[in-house]
């Protein structure tokens, strides 16, 4: 049967407008998801203590799209462990061989390398540090930092906005620094924390401050990090590099960049884009040297203890440039102006 042009065009139109609405549907749904996984979790419930816990570790070996720029996919992995307090990870560290990361429920995550043969996970809660133990706005735990002085581990908090020192045992707090008169919002805290020497930096995740802390007390400089900062790490060379992230209508889009020095305030170079999923949140970020003089980014995720999220473990390899400069360190490691370790 023969359609004449005008009934078939106004065919097509309507195909093309009922198209348009689903799409546009789609868009304000995965918007919406986007919004909820990033308000505040007033919801989940106080928690009581729990003993130190080991727990056997899952991975499950996963697929993501190809990685950007010059870094290569070496490896992603979901993880899962009995114990509720392995989700909601943020910061991470490398510490004798094994991954060290904080979670927002109040507590500190040992756990071992894809390559165990039987990987495992050492669960503790951190009973002393800001507010009440127990609510989960006192305990937010967001980035983890090893003391320049040997001391033991820095903890930065959200919600109550503060860094705490821990010895290595993270059993006694050993010194504590207040941020609150930063005037972040609750949950837009100190995302990003570096050591070097006896001072530390703090980069917020607003992406605006970075917060210098030594011995001389604190001092606020500019960030233009042009999206939130989500973790900071130390490479191998001494450079600075920030884990960024940016949320839309098509997911959370996130990146690494390296952090410079620009005056007295800071910027970032020139990102590489991240493979992930639309809902993937990447919050802890940790750079180690390899064998044959390659960098590995290890990065892990934030479930947030929501549906449609979960954690991962994400190997990402960087061949620095044959003359062993990276892009970061035409400006050298961070030179911070201030000092006053608490």
């Amino acid at each position: 049967m023969h359609m004449p042009d005008s009934q078939l065009n106004g065919a097509e139109r309507a195909l093309q407008q009922s198209f348009r609405k689903l799409f546009y549907f789609n868009s304000l749904l995965l918007g919406a998801f986007v919004l909820l996984a990033y308000l505040p979790i007033h919801g989940l419930p106080d928690r009581k203590v729990h003993p130190p816990t080991v727990e056997m570790l899952q991975y499950q070996a996963v697929e993501l799209p190809p990685a950007g720029g010059p870094l290569r996919l070496a490896g992603a992995w979901e993880l899962t462990a009995g114990d509720r307090r392995f989700g909601g990870l943020s910061g991470l560290a490398l510490d004798e061989g094994r991954f060290l990361a904080v979670s927002d429920l109040g507590a500190v995550v040992r756990f071992d390398r894809p390559s165990a043969i039987h990987p495992k996970a050492i669960l503790q809660d951190l009973r002393i540090g800001p507010g009440r133990f127990g609510n989960k706005w006192s305990r937010d735990a967001e980035s983890i930092a090893r003391d320049p002085r040997g001391r033991g581990w820095w903890i930065g908090y959200e919600q109550y906005h503060s860094l705490w020192l821990y010895d290595d045992g993270f059993v006694h707090a050993l010194a504590s620094v207040d941020l609150g008169q930063l005037g972040w919002p609750d949950n837009r805290g100190a995302e990003g924390l570096l050591a070097e020497g006896d001072r530390l930096l703090v980069a917020a995740e607003n992406g605006q401050d970075a917060v210098e802390a030594g011995p001389d007390g604190t001092k606020r400089s500019a960030l233009n990090a042009g999206s939130e900062v989500a973790d900071a790490a130390r490479a191998p060379d001494g450079s600075s590099w920030l884990l960024l992230r940016s949320k839309g209508v098509n997911g959370i889009s996130q990146s690494i960049a390296p952090l410079l020095r620009d005056g007295q305030n800071y910027r970032v170079g020139p990102g590489w884009p991240l493979p992930k999923d639309a809902f993937d949140n990447f919050e802890g970020m940790a750079i180690e040297r390899l064998a044959n003089g390659n960098w590995r980014f290890w990065l892990v995720t934030d479930d947030g203890h929501r549906v449609m999220a979960r954690t991962l473990l994400v190997a990402l390899d960087f061949a620095p440039p044959a003359h062993n400069k990276s892009p970061a360190t035409s400006a050298g490691p961070s030179k911070l102006q201030t000092s006053r370790t608490p």
